[in-house]
C-alpha cells in the first residue's frame, strides 16, 4: 500500500534534510579551512643554503611547480590559493633568493614577493650572555625590538609563556613549567639572511645547541641521573665564576659536592644575575636580596640557568673534577684561589680581595 505524507510532514522532512546538509557543509568547510591553514603555516625543512630562482616572466603556476619540484613546498594548490587570497599572484619578483633552512608557505611568499637581496648580517653571541644581552644586541643593530625576543623565548613574560614552538627539540623535554629559553641560545657567531625573523634566529641557535650537545654527552648526563636542565643551569653558573677549563672542572666539582652535602652553592654569579652587576665579589647588601636566585639564601640550584653557557662550561658541568677543596674565590684579574675549609677561605679573602 502506498504511503502518503502530509504537506506538514514533508516540510519537516525537508527541514531536517536541509539542517543535516547545512551541518555537513559547515563541518566540511571547517575541515577544509583547518587543512588549508595547516598547509600554509606548517614549516618544511630544506637543505641549508638552498637557493631558488624566479625567472623574469614566470607566473604563479610556474613558480609553484618549480617550488614543488625543488621540494620547497608540498602542495601547489595551497601555495597558489594563498597567493591569490593575498592578492600577490602578480607580485613575485624575478631574482635569486637564499632561503631559510625551515620555511612555510606564508614566509616563502613574503620572501619571494619582497625582492630583498639575499644579504647576510652577523650576530656574535658571547659565552655567558643572557637573553637580555642578546635582545638588546639585536635592538642595537636596528633589526628587532628587544621585546620580540623576550616574547619568543618566554623571558620576562607572564607565566613564562613563549611564542616559539619548541616541540621539535627533545633536549627541552625536561624544561620545567614556567621556564624560559635562558641557557639554550648557544653562544657562537651566526650569519642570517636579511629577511630572517625572530623564529629564524632562535631556530638556528637551538639547532646549534642540539648539535653541540652530542649523544655521548647526553648519555653521560643520563648515566649520572641528572637532567639536561640541571646541567645547563650549573654550566651557566660556572661560566661566570672562572675562566680556564681546569678551573671550570674543579669549581664544578666543588659545586656538585656542596649540593650533595646539602650546602648552599654561595655563587656570586647568581647574585649578579639578580642585580645585573658584573663584579667579582658581591656586597653584604646584595646578599640580603630575597630571591630564589640567591644561592647564599636558598640551597640547591637556582630555578634555572642564569646565562647561555659555552661548550667548555657545559662539559665542566658534566665532567667535574674531584678535589679536597670546598671553597674558592676569584680576584679582579681572574686568578682563582682554593681552600679546603672556611678558615682557609677567609684567609684567601683577606689576602687576595681588595
Amino acid at each position: 500500500m502506498r504511503k502518503y505524507y502530509s504537506p506538514k510532514q514533508s516540510k519537516k522532512t525537508n527541514a531536517k534534510i536541509f539542517s543535516t546538509l547545512t551541518i555537513l557543509i559547515i563541518i566540511i568547510g571547517l575541515v577544509a579551512s583547518a587543512w588549508f591553514v595547516l598547509q600554509i603555516l606548517n614549516p618544511v625543512k630544506i637543505e641549508s643554503g638552498t637557493t631558488f630562482t624566479i625567472t623574469k616572466g614566470e607566473g604563479v603556476n610556474q613558480i609553484s611547480y618549480n617550488l614543488k619540484q625543488a621540494g620547497i613546498i608540498r602542495n601547489m594548490f595551497a601555495f597558489e590559493t594563498y597567493a591569490y587570497l593575498k592578492d600577490v599572484e602578480r607580485k613575485f619578483i624575478a631574482g635569486e633568493y637564499n632561503l631559510p633552512a625551515v620555511v612555510n608557505i606564508k614566509r616563502l611568499t613574503e620572501i619571494l614577493t619582497s625582492g630583498q637581496p639575499a644579504d647576510e648580517w652577523k650576530l656574535m653571541i658571547i659565552e655567558g650572555w643572557t637573553i637580555n644581552d642578546i635582545a638588546f644586541k639585536l635592538e642595537s643593530l636596528g633589526l628587532f625590538q628587544a621585546e620580540e625576543l623576550f616574547a619568543a623565548t618566554g623571558f620576562n613574560q607572564p607565566n613564562n609563556k613563549f611564542s616559539f614552538d619548541i616541540s621539535n627539540y627533545k633536549f627541552l623535554d625536561d624544561l620545567p613549567p614556567h621556564s624560559n629559553l635562558e641557557g639554550y641560545l648557544f653562544p657562537d657567531t651566526y650569519h642570517y639572511f636579511s629577511y630572517a625573523t625572530i623564529d629564524d634566529i632562535l631556530r638556528k641557535m637551538l639547532n646549534n645547541f642540539d648539535k653541540k650537545l652530542t649523544p655521548a654527552l647526553r648519555a653521560e648526563i643520563k648515566t649520572q641521573g641528572k637532567s639536561i636542565y640541571e646541567i645547563i643551569t650549573m654550566a651557566s653558573i660556572i661560566e661566570h665564576e672562572v675562566m680556564s677549563d681546569q678551573d671550570r672542572a674543579i669549581v664544578s666539582g666543588i659545586f656538585w659536592k656542596r649540593l650533595d652535602a646539602g650546602m648552599a652553592l654561595q655563587a656570586d654569579s647568581t647574585i649578579n644575575y639578580i642585580t645585573g652587576k658584573k663584579t667579582p665579589a658581591v656586597s653584604q647588601e646584595d646578599l640580603k636580596i630575597n630571591s630564589p636566585y640567591n644561592t647564599y639564601m636558598y640551597p640547591g640550584l637556582p630555578p634555572g640557568p642564569i646565562s647561555n653557557p659555552g661548550l667548555a662550561s657545559i662539559k665542566a658541568a658534566i665532567y667535574p673534577e674531584e678535589s679536597d677543596y670546598w671553597f674558592f674565590l676569584t680576584d679582579e684579574d681572574g686568578r682563582v684561589y682554593y681552600a679546603k675549609d672556611f678558615n682557609g677561605h677567609v684567609r684567601n679573602k683577606n689576602k687576595y680581595l681588595k
